[in-house]
């Protein structure tokens, strides 16, 4: 492939394989919660499962960092994409209920510690330039694979949601862990992995730990890291209500599995279409002032699905395109405006202990979303179009700030 001609080693490979994963994966995931129900599992249970794995998913949080600094990136990914997908994706398969679903899940947050080692094993030895590219094809391919969907919708429709499920569950297992073995077999330990391995190799956990706390209290001194860490925090927490948004729009709007299948398809189309016509066009543009607008964006998405009358397929659809829409901006320019934040040399180390606070406070928020659907079908939605909300309120505070340094800035330049 010329197009990945100009990637190192590692990226190259990696992005080839990446289908093996993201086909299955985005089918799975998507399904997850009728699957979950025809298995027996009650709203409220699925709640309380997200936040199980919500808080071991804080404590590898707090493990990936040392963990990958002592095995090297290549062998951790190849260890924990196992532990965390292989060994889940089987205990799903054969699931019965509630107990099984806690455990996998249990065992899937181990996923984090992954998310630190993969990130390192595919960008390390990457020039700096390349690495959005590399990240944005990575972002698109597991976005894109959402066309697969239909075909799932097809078979459950045909089939029912559990056998169908099952049988995903299992090819999408032996389709994974084929990934992780072919991708281990074709990458190299980056060059920085292997100069920290050997820097770590005399050093505790509890010594990698104590650098990792400093930098949590670090993000305290600095208010622009602060805002944009409770922009984390609140769409994370978000994230966990809209869990239950597959059980509202069947359950609630009364929408088959097949016409649920073309939900996933409409997001895969909008998403390429905005990473290849309208990304590029918005770099002239402030992040905070586009983090503002997504904000709104999903707001205003949040209401047309709640305003979606029983069965208007059209209306529907609009409001999966508009979520589709300001959530693919309000992920690009959440992390873009952190980064931006977050100093020239620090950057990683504060991204990762923002993530762990935000991994920490999130904990309830299965549970929470699980208890309000429960209660009301709205209400975890009404839940969300309050946070972004704030969210946005947040953002336009930050662009005000943007506004004032950027002036001030100006105002020295003219000065000097």
């Amino acid at each position: 492939m010329k197009f990945l001609s100009d990637l190192p080693r590692n990226s190259r490979n990696s992005i080839k394989l990446e289908p093996l994963w993201s086909v299955f994966g985005g089918m799975i995931l998507f399904y997850a919660p009728l699957y979950m129900k025809g298995l027996g599992v009650t709203e409220v249970e699925m709640g309380l499962i997200n936040t199980v794995n919500l808080f071991f998913a804080f404590i590898f949080h707090f493990l990936a960092g040392p963990v990958t600094n002592r095995l090297g990136r290549k062998r951790t990914t190849l260890i924990f994409d196992i532990i965390s997908w292989t060994i889940p994706m089987l205990i799903w398969a054969v699931a019965q209920n509630f107990w099984y679903f806690l455990i996998a899940y249990s065992i899937n947050a181990s996923v984090k510690i992954v998310s630190i080692s993969w990130y390192c094993l595919i960008s390390e030895d990457a020039p700096e330039n390349k690495r959005a590219k590399i990240f944005g094809i990575m972002y698109i391919i597991n976005y894109t694979t959402g066309i697969f969907t239909p075909v799932a919708g097809l078979l459950i429709a045909k089939y029912g949601t559990v056998p169908t499920l099952r049988v995903l569950y299992l090819i999408g297992m032996v389709s994974f862990t084929c990934m992780f073995i072919i991708r281990n077999a074709l990458v190299n330990e980056t060059k920085a992995g292997k100069e920290i391995m050997e820097k770590h190799s005399t050093m505790s956990i509890s010594q990698s730990l104590k650098s990792y706390i400093v930098n949590i209290a670090g993000i305290r001194k600095n208010k622009n890291l602060i805002l944009i860490t409770l922009i984390l925090i609140i769409t994370n927490f978000a994230a966990s209500m809209n869990f239950f948004q597959i059980l509202y729009i069947k359950d609630y709007l009364g929408f088959s599995e097949k016409a649920l299948s073309v939900t996933p398809l409409i997001s895969a189309l909008i998403n390429l279409l905005l990473f290849v016509y309208v990304l590029p066009k918005l770099r002239n543009f402030k992040d905070e002032k586009l983090l503002f607008i997504a904000f709104l964006i999903v707001c205003l998405g949040i209401l047309v699905l709640l305003a979606t009358p029983l069965g208007n397929m059209a209306i529907l659809l609009a409001s999966i395109g508009i979520l589709a829409v300001g959530g693919f901006i309000m992920q690009v320019y959440r992390d873009t405006v952190f980064m931006n934040n977050a100093g020239e040399h620090d950057k990683a180390d504060m991204y990762a202990a923002a993530q762990t606070v935000t991994t920490l406070i999130c904990i309830p928020s299965g549970y929470l979303g699980g208890l309000m659907f429960s209660l009301s079908r709205q209400l975890p939605f009404l839940g969300m179009l309050c946070l972004y909300i704030i969210a946005s309120l947040i953002a336009f505070k930050l662009l005000r700030m943007k506004g004032a340094t950027d002036e001030k800035e100006t105002d020295i330049g003219t000065t000097a």
